[in-house]
């Protein structure tokens, strides 16, 4: 499994910098800790100093910590965003150590559910990619000692050997798409007069370059594809033509949106090919368009059913293999 706690305020970012970015000198209190941990720490060569963290009591955090188990990862969030990888090498729930460590805070409690950290690693990725790449909404917040939704987690998995490799494609290979920065944008740059949109045959394109937004590396989309998408679907609803909407004052059509079926943050997972091509893309009204991104997962397989069985054998044509698994996995969904 793959944990994550929080060290922004004042308080947790001295505790982080002082066990966590460097190991703490725990030879001094070594004995105060229970003989299995201490054997533990004495066979890994951690009997002197020590990465840690710890929780304060509380139904969640105790429960968190219980499942914690020896080679699990965790991920450390400040406010710049995640900075911190590193495997559990063992736990201890122990007030005293703790508060010798740590201290209390104002409701006199300390962080007693300890768990000791081996290598200790530097990462480098905003909570925005952390949140796109597991399938969060954008704007999710890390807060507390928690971990990755079990769902979302194991999906993401199916493509690794282990958690190491997860997090290491999530730091150095990862791109989001400018879909999870700028969708308003996005959606914005596509209105134009379509007398002037030209016909084109879809053919297989290359992969494309990124580009920097935000100062954050993304997957790029070229407007007048998903133009060339809308005009085909005739401006209308590809869920249901008769979701009619408003005249757009710009191109004097049918108001609808553009959203790509295989999201473009999974262009890795296809080498050899674009996903910003017109049969990826789905003319939709907002209404279904922001259904396909947040209605509860019954209705949204019904969705991806439905465009799945529309769009496959157009995009098996173009070089870009997948199932309808497939496509539900992309969505977080098993």
């Amino acid at each position: 499994m793959l944990y994550y706690f929080t060290a922004c305020d004042k308080n947790a970012r001295k505790h982080y910098e002082d066990t966590v970015a460097k190991p703490y000198l725990i030879a001094p209190l070594l004995e105060k800790i229970d003989p299995a941990v201490q054997n533990e720490l004495m066979t890994q060569g951690l009997d002197q100093h020590v990465h840690m963290w710890g929780a304060v009591p509380g139904p969640s955090n105790k429960k968190r910590w219980s499942n914690l188990k020896v080679g699990d990862g965790v991920l450390v969030y400040v406010k710049e965003g995640f900075r911190s990888y590193a495997k559990v090498v063992a736990k201890t729930i122990n007030r005293e150590v703790a508060e010798y460590i740590w201290g209390t805070d104002n409701e006199d409690r300390t962080w007693e559910y300890i768990y000791f950290l081996k290598e200790v690693k530097s990462v480098n990725f905003s909570k925005e990619m952390f949140s796109s790449f597991f399938g969060y909404k954008t704007n999710f917040i890390p807060q507390g000692f928690s971990n990755i939704e079990e769902t979302k987690f194991q999906i993401r998995m199916k493509k690794y050997p282990n958690v190491d490799a997860l997090v290491n494609d999530l730091n150095n290979n990862f791109l989001m798409s400018d879909e999870d920065l700028e969708d308003g944008d996005y959606q914005n740059s596509l209105e134009t007069d379509f007398r002037k949109v030209e016909d084109k045959p879809e053919v297989p394109k290359k992969k494309k370059k990124q580009r920097i937004l935000n100062g954050v590396k993304v997957w790029d989309r070229d407007p007048k594809v998903a133009q060339r998408a809308i005009k085909k679907a005739l401006f209308q609803c590809e869920f249901d033509i008769n979701h009619s909407t408003f005249i757009s004052s710009v191109s004097k059509e049918n108001y609808v949106e553009a959203h790509h079926l295989i999201p473009m943050k999974f262009q890795n997972d296809f080498e050899n090919v674009s996903l910003d091509t017109e049969s990826n893309i789905l003319a939709l009204c907002p209404n279904c368009h922001r259904m396909i991104h947040h209605s509860r997962p019954k209705e949204k397989k019904l969705l991806l059913k439905e465009f799945y069985e529309k769009r496959k054998d157009q995009l098996h044509n173009l070089g870009i293999e997948f199932s309808l698994v497939n496509l539900i996995n992309f969505y977080g969904m098993k």
